[in-house]
């Protein structure tokens, strides 16, 4: 929000000097090749191992007993692989960031989030792995944007299967495409209409920009990896890490069995409820060139909420931009140099939230994440995820073992668990059981409409056909609800709105009879409120030595990743594998996966778990038939064709090009200025005559700098618009009340806004706007700048941002 004090988060970052471990296979943590390996900047490296916001939340968690599911005796791959340890990589980035006007976030589904400027840049990273000995490659990409809905996953394999020298190496079986999830990107990319219908339609242009972006990163990394044939063990580093995520949905959770929940306890004797597994693998070269980064925690962006209005990575994109400037990352690396990219991907986040004070300071509560504001928080999450990638970054074991990939789709709808494993381990109460544990059409429950605790929506939690026995019990449950809101609602899309009658008199009896549009007969407690859903959905799992990553379209509760980690160690140990991640939100999104026990209570991830209450043992079952493939160096199992996807029909209004010079008379005049002076701390800002951003998206450069003045009169970029400590505000005359163009722009302007970081030497500085403006449809935009006035940074730096 533009009048938050924004800035707490320059203070980047972050460490805790906390050894990390790697898996059980390879050599010792001292390896040449991480040995070798440096930080461009040790001092900010250092600062952010002393910052003061590792503390935030100390004591929340005690140290885990262990970090992961029992592991059975672990084998050895076979074959030319069996004990290597070689392997080459590359890495790339690219900008994605889109449209920041007039826009909303994908994820919060708020019809009244209008974007009016930028946080953070928004990017695409893609790493490219191959084992020699074999001769297999793997492409790994994590988004920094909410959901990769198929129609991105299409486009994106479009182009590679169109382009000559991607097409050789890369194809649907081993390309997976991940998000991180934040909630703060520009939505309107779906070829679903469900998927934009709270934000005014399909978006061409954001579509258009996140797909070519993705590609480039791609590119990037296919050059690196061409461009450098030798090879290089690669190191992977395990920790957990505390005080960082807290589980959202404890109410569900406590129903699994008290014996699975035991099985994870932490030195306090306490069940540990949320995974605190923190998973690097490292990529340098032996000359100690340092690649990238990809690790995996799980915990949602939610930090940054729907009451904000500026465009943003989150967390995760905190952590990889704070990691990419402590190696001087270039935004604009030449093809096939060596580039540090820093991957903060998203794991099992289903019910890890990042407000670590939700028990007490529920959304919108500006304090829920732990700072004094989301901004604040922000910065804190995304730091104490950094400091413990810094830590591993050194340390580690090396990996051991093949490339190797599967991928088949599977009719997700139509599955009947029959594997003796899936179903001899399920520990659901009696009461929970059904004869045939199957499938059927998706769809969402009523509480789905309640969100989470991360971004409440218009319902409530627990509304399900087992909790409204009678119409008359129904009733009085909806009068209680009634009698709970405040008159008016303090926020109509946050009230509670009573549907305990409208789920017993007809939700529930949905499930009960043939629907012309599906059969949801498996639905249990679930009141049938919004069919929803693909009947075809990808199922892929890469490997890298002894490290397998499975990867899903779904939101992955706690419990249910322990159960698929516990799967597919089963199968995949004996062949060398001794560490799981569960990767959700890729390649497609289905919304949740709760176990049986969650799915009863009908909270809201249970509520969001579509194909009814036996869709995490199918998953378990199709899950192991594909690690098998792996396993026994087979094909994947025969399935369904990708479905071949539509076209939007809800579009958003069009963009009618009409931007007007204000006050100020021409674009980029200077309409407020800086003070003559300011010293490191202090946040200062200039206000610009501006053209609509949609105009030019500025991508791989910037809306606004910060920049020094250098001995021989030239100005050097010290701060750009992806820095969280500059911000781009951009302010029309007349604020949108719905994130749509409006019909006519009308004039506008732009802030620069810069909180100094501490460390800021001395000098003299300016602040400068780069935008492009038209006046009508039929003139292209032309570009223009405006400067602020020069001041000078005076007093003594400190050590740290």
């Amino acid at each position: 929000m533009r009048g938050m004090t924004h800035w707490a988060v320059v203070s980047v970052l972050l460490s805790i000097t906390v050894s990390g471990c790697g898996g059980s296979s390879g050599k010792s943590e001292d390896t040449p090749t991480a040995a070798s390996a440096q930080f461009a900047n040790s001092q900010l490296a250092q600062c952010v191992s002393s910052s003061q916001w590792l503390k935030v939340g100390e004591g929340l968690d005690a140290p885990s007993q262990r970090l992961e599911v029992p592991i059975p005796t672990v084998g050895v791959a076979s074959g030319a692989c069996s004990r290597n340890d070689q392997f080459r990589f590359g890495s790339g980035l690219y900008d994605i960031t889109g449209p920041v006007a007039n826009t909303s976030g994908m994820g919060w589904e708020y019809p009244l989030q209008v974007f009016s400027g930028l946080h953070t840049r928004l990017y695409a990273r893609a790493f490219a792995i191959e084992s020699p000995c074999n001769g297999k490659r793997i492409l790994f990409l994590s988004a920094d944007i909410g959901i990769l809905w198929p129609a991105l996953r299409k486009g994106v394999l479009a182009a590679i299967a169109a382009d000559p020298e991607l097409s050789k190496s890369y194809h649907a079986e081993n390309v997976m495409l991940s998000v991180t999830h934040t909630h703060q990107g520009p939505a309107g990319y779906s070829h679903d209409d469900g998927g934009n219908l709270f934000h005014w339609g399909f978006d061409d242009l954001n579509y258009r920009i996140i797909v070519a972006g993705m590609i480039e990163a791609i590119r990037l990394a296919h050059a690196n990896i061409e461009a450098h044939p030798s090879t290089a063990p690669i190191t992977l580093a395990i920790d957990e890490l505390l005080n960082t995520n807290v589980n959202r949905s404890r109410q569900a959770f406590v129903l699994n069995s008290e014996a699975e929940r035991n099985e994870f306890l932490n030195s306090r004797g306490e069940p540990v409820d949320v995974n605190k597994r923190f998973v690097q693998v490292n990529l340098v070269r032996r000359n100690g060139s340092a690649v990238g980064v990809i690790n995996w925690f799980g915990v949602h962006p939610t930090i940054l909420g729907p009451e904000l209005d500026l465009v943003g990575s989150d967390h995760k994109g905190y952590a990889s931009l704070g990691f990419e400037k402590i190696m001087g990352s270039r935004y604009d690396a030449s093809a096939g140099a060596d580039n540090f990219v820093a991957a903060f991907a998203q794991a099992d986040e289903g019910d890890s939230s990042p407000n670590i004070r939700i028990p007490e300071k529920i959304w919108p509560d500006p304090e829920r994440g732990g700072g004094k504001d989301p901004y604040e928080s922000n910065a804190i999450a995304g730091t104490k995820q950094l400091a413990k990638s810094l830590t591993l970054f050194k340390k580690g074991n090396d990996l051991v073992g093949p490339v190797d990939y599967r991928f088949f789709n599977v009719p997700i709808d139509k599955i009947t668990v029959t594997d003796p494993v899936v179903l001899g381990n399920l520990r659901h109460p009696p009461e929970l059981d059904a004869a045939e544990k199957r499938t059927c059409s998706g769809t969402l429950g009523v509480s789905f409409g309640a969100g989470a605790e991360d971004g409440r929506g218009p319902g409530q939690e627990g509304v399900s056909c087992k909790s409204s026995p009678d119409v008359i019990a129904a009733a009085a449950a909806d009068f209680q609800v009634l009698l709970s809101e405040p008159i008016p609602p303090f926020n109509a899309w946050d009230a509670d709105i009573p549907s305990n009658i409208a789920s017993t008199a007809v939700f529930c009896n949905r499930s009960k009879f043939q629907q012309p549009d599906g059969d949801y007969s498996c639905q249990a407690e679930k009141p049938v409120f919004l069919p929803l859903g693909p009947p075809v959905l990808p199922f892929q799992i890469f490997r890298v030595g002894n490290l397998a990553i499975l990867a899903l379209p779904w939101e992955v509760t706690t419990m249910s990743a322990r159960r698929l980690r516990k799967d597919m160690l089963d199968v995949l140990a004996p062949v060398g594998v001794d560490t799981i991640i569960i990767a959700g939100l890729v390649n497609d999104y289905v919304n949740y996966l709760t176990t049986r026990e969650e799915y009863s209570s009908q909270q809201y991830e249970g509520a969001s778990t579509l194909y009814g209450p036996w869709t995490l043992a199918a998953v378990q079952q199709e899950s192991r038939k594909l690690a098998k493939s792996m396993r026994d160096g087979s094909a994947a199992p025969d399935g369904p064709a990708t479905p071949a996807g539509g076209s939007p029909g809800l579009r958003r209004p069009p963009y009618l090009i009409s931007d007007m010079p204000g006050r100020g008379g021409s674009y980029g005049t200077l309409i407020a200025d800086v003070p003559a002076s300011a010293t490191p701390g202090e946040t200062v800002r200039a206000e610009f005559q501006a053209g609509y951003p949609r105009n030019d998206l500025r991508i791989q450069s910037s809306y606004v700098y910060a920049e020094r003045k250098s001995a021989d009169g030239s100005w050097l970029p010290v701060a750009q618009d992806r820095d969280p400590e500059l911000l781009f505000v951009w302010k029309p005359m007349v604020p949108s009340q719905i994130p749509i163009d409006p019909a006519v722009v009308g004039p506008s302007t732009a802030e620069a806004v810069w909180t100094i970081p501490r460390n800021t030497p001395p000098g003299i500085y300016r602040l400068r706007h780069v935008g492009a403006s038209t006046s009508s449809p039929q003139q292209a935009a032309t570009s223009y700048e405006g400067v602020s006035s020069e001041f000078a940074v005076a007093g003594t730096p400190a050590l740290c941002p």
